[in-house]
């Protein structure tokens, strides 16, 4: 445990919460030019097994088991991230999980705004993003449903999430959505198919894509990151509906 959360009641509580519903594993991870403290889902197959047992897909998506893993893309993102100047940069990472990438950004400077669809999530990152709490805001936010109540960030972030062509539509609108003019959206992946689909799908939609690779481990596969950017203000029609505000997350803890 970090000095900063050793003995806060918040830190303790928001830890004990989680682990009424997961088993949690203190570990390090290293992060720029340090190694961090982090709390990793022992089985995330637990949770795995739950949504499979939900009663209605919307209650799997409540779930969301896959969340739980730490995933390489998530690692290959925040080495890409070394590359842009982010001190002080407003950051919105989309799909944040346990917070692998959001945490990245912040050792780096940025302002990060970190958002997942699932409340368990949001109570992970926030424990494992405890000594950046004043660089980090969570929110829970459904892409294609909700909309933050936030000035439009000049650089969006994700780790992961274009393993699902059913998803981009909903993807695209919400990185339209929160996009400030001129800005860049980065989204790692790790060479997948679903990956060449999201390369290909995205120039209709009126975006430009840029690849670049970051290696990870020289016996795997490169990660692939896809720099996105609107080739023209116009608006598409998905983007003009009205969604509802996302709400911040309301775990106990300090004000991340």
């Amino acid at each position: 445990m970090t000095d900063v959360a050793a003995g806060d009641p918040h830190f303790a509580e928001l830890k004990r919460t989680i682990e009424r519903t997961v088993e949690l594993e203190e570990t390090t991870i290293v992060c720029g030019d340090r190694s961090w403290p982090w709390f990793r889902v022992i089985d995330p197959d637990k949770l795995l097994e739950r949504a499979a047992a939900a009663d209605s897909l919307e209650e799997q998506e409540r779930i969301d088991p896959f969340w739980a893993a730490t995933w390489r893309a998530a690692e290959g993102l925040g080495k890409f991230l070394e590359r842009i100047p982010l001190q002080g940069v407003r950051v919105l990472e989309l799909g944040c999980g346990s917070g692998r990438s959001g945490l990245a950004a912040a050792a780096l400077g940025a302002q990060v705004t970190m958002t997942d669809a699932v409340e368990l999530a949001l109570q992970v990152a926030r424990l494992n993003l405890w000594p950046v709490a004043d660089r980090v805001s969570l929110h829970r936010l459904n892409w294609g449903h909700d909309r933050l109540d936030e000035p439009p960030f000049p650089i969006i972030i994700g780790a992961d999430i274009v393993y699902d062509p059913n998803l981009f539509p909903r993807l695209e609108q919400c990185a339209r959505q929160h996009l400030a003019p001129g800005g860049r959206v980065y989204l790692s992946e790790p060479h997948r198919h679903s990956g060449d689909k999201f390369e290909q799908w995205m120039p209709p939609q009126g975006w430009r894509v840029q690849v670049h690779s970051v290696q990870t481990d020289p016996r795997r596969t490169p990660i692939r990151i896809f720099e996105c950017w609107l080739s023209s203000p116009a608006i598409s029609p998905s983007s003009t509906a009205s969604p509802s505000t996302a709400r911040p997350d309301s775990a106990p803890g300090k004000g991340l």
